[in-house]
């Protein structure tokens, strides 16, 4: 039997897998944004690390113009990486066009026939995989140089309408295509899904706000229109460090609305590494309380609750600080005999009194003390200098949060 009218059943949910996931509940959705690579060891490295969090689904663009260099082995690839995909655990959602990109060329076109080819090749080529969620027809249609610089805001919105004419025309174009898949445009907010929120079966928007109170807005409108349209609603961008939009924030709301989700993105590298990204190639993260989040578990943020860790209450501030002023201590009573600090008792002291600044929240972390001293671990001679200048940073920073006072003067 193949995949069309079988029942099937994700985190407890029950749905018909009919060319695509057809739905009204979408809340099991743990998705990330990611690339198509043909690197089948890379690929199935990189989405292991998703899997140790549960992750169970992919984001990807597809791009017409590599498609139409060499359609057949665009074709080949691309079902490749869906199968792979699949075998790791992963539904996908192909993005057939992008907004983001030089929409002008393709909206300005005369006709839209040659579109409609390469979206007729793309859905002919994946809509009978086991693998294939939903088709995502649009990235963020209006979020662009094109609209946004108009030379004026008759230009506009002529702008505008010529985007949602095509979209128009590419939603009903791949539902012909695709009768049984679900389509969705990846709204950059739900305020632009309102001119053509009729066109699809999910509505998907973008959440990058810089505060709750600017996101509870995007994700009351976007949970008003699912419920006037009788319509699942989900969540397939989010997170991003440079615009005040934490992980944990975003996916604090999705788990709020119910909405499955889909953070941006997978992996940390590339234009946007110091932006946006979970993991880096090693399989470490950059931030846990991202992980934390997708699995649920959120850092207090109720004053009457927490409790910030005390570094000396055992007195092991007191001691790590004694430790460091010890290996920081080079003369002696014999003008003549200079005794250098020790390198590694200056990292033994400084590893104790960092893990005390790391575990109870006083320092920094985007680079923790931690990593620079397990960088000078793997040094044959590490920088005594530069050692003397951080353990000492490490005492006062730690003396200061603890309030400790200087030894008296014997």
């Amino acid at each position: 039997m193949d995949k069309y009218g079988i029942m099937a059943v994700v985190l407890g949910i029950t749905f018909t897998v009919y060319g695509g996931i057809r739905t009204n509940d979408y809340s099991w959705i743990r998705g990330v944004n990611h690339s198509i690579t043909t690197d089948a060891g890379k690929l199935k490295r990189e989405l292991s690390y998703g899997r140790r969090v549960h992750l169970n689904a992919l984001r990807f663009w597809l791009s017409f113009n590599l498609w139409k260099t060499n359609p057949g082995k665009y074709e080949e690839n691309l079902r490749t990486f869906v199968q792979r995909a699949k075998g790791q655990g992963y539904f996908s959602m192909p993005i057939l066009f992008n907004g983001n990109g030089h929409p002008e060329t393709m909206l300005e076109a005369p006709d839209w026939n040659a579109y409609g080819e390469y979206a007729a090749a793309i859905v002919s080529a994946l809509k009978d995989e086991p693998g294939l969620l939903m088709w995502d027809v649009m990235n963020e249609p209006t979020c662009n140089s094109w609209v946004g610089k108009a030379a004026d805001q008759a230009e506009r919105e002529r702008r505008k309408d010529r985007t949602w004419a095509f979209l128009r025309w590419a939603c009903a174009h791949v539902r012909k295509l695709d009768p049984g898949s679900p389509i969705t445009v990846g709204y950059t907010t739900a305020k632009e899904a309102l001119p053509t929120v009729e066109e699809v079966d999910v509505i998907s928007f973008h959440d990058y706000s810089p505060t709750r109170a600017v996101q509870e807005a995007n994700f009351a409108l976007a949970d008003s229109l699912g419920k006037k349209y009788g319509k699942p609603v989900i969540q397939t961008e989010t997170g991003c460090l440079a615009r005040a939009n934490p992980y944990d924030m975003a996916l604090e709301a999705c788990q709020r609305y119910k909405m499955g989700w889909f953070v941006f993105n997978l992996m940390i590298r590339g234009r946007c590494d110091s932006e946006h990204g979970v993991f880096y190639p090693d399989g470490t993260v950059r931030d846990p309380a991202t992980i934390a989040a997708m699995m649920g578990c959120f850092r207090s943020r109720d004053t009457e609750v927490i409790i910030p860790g005390l570094a000396n209450r055992e007195g092991a501030a007191k001691r790590a600080v004694a430790k460091i002023r010890k290996a920081l201590t080079e003369y002696t009573e014999d003008a003549f005999d200079y005794r250098p600090s020790s390198a590694k008792e200056l990292l033994d002291a400084s590893e104790y009194a960092a893990n005390l600044l790391e575990c109870c929240d006083l320092t920094p972390m985007a680079v923790p003390p931690t990593a620079r001293i397990a960088a000078w671990r793997k040094m044959k001679k590490p920088p005594l200098a530069e050692l003397r200048r951080f353990a000492y940073g490490l005492a006062c920073q730690l003396s200061d949060d603890c309030q400790l006072l200087p030894s008296p003067t014997p």
